[in-house]
């Protein structure tokens, strides 16, 4: 799949949920990976990233995934997916449902981890 469309739709992913941001450094990344400028998108993500936030946390990750951050990297996707998870992005949490249980990004099929994060978008009342 082409990187910019897998950002987009990641983008409009994000919109669609209307995740909570946490602050305009944030908006800031998002507004410049819309217009194609990932280089100030992970800059701004990766400083957000370091001080816990979660929906930066997951850009980063999506950005790692698809190689726009620089190399393609799924073990640092997936570390970052799983630090946005445990810090309440329901999409990162989904993504941790749906990739444990079919063995994506490297993850070995796990049921128990595939329910646990099932479990957690639930108590959200998020999962689809």
């Amino acid at each position: 799949m082409n990187n910019k469309i897998l950002v987009g739709s990641v983008l409009s992913t994000m919109l669609f949920f209307s995740m909570p941001v946490s602050s305009d450094e944030f908006l800031n990344g998002f507004k410049a990976a819309e217009q194609h400028d990932y280089k100030v998108a992970v800059q701004k993500w990766e400083r957000l990233a370091k001080r816990g936030d979660p929906n930066a946390q997951f850009m980063l990750g999506m950005m790692y995934h698809s190689g726009i951050a620089g190399e393609q990297d799924e073990v640092a996707a997936v570390n970052l997916y799983k630090k946005a998870a445990e810090g309440g992005n329901l999409v990162a949490q989904e993504y941790l449902a749906i990739a444990y249980k079919e063995g994506w990004f490297g993850l070995k099929v796990n049921k128990k981890q595939a329910k646990y994060w099932e479990n957690k978008v639930r108590m959200a009342g998020d999962f689809r």
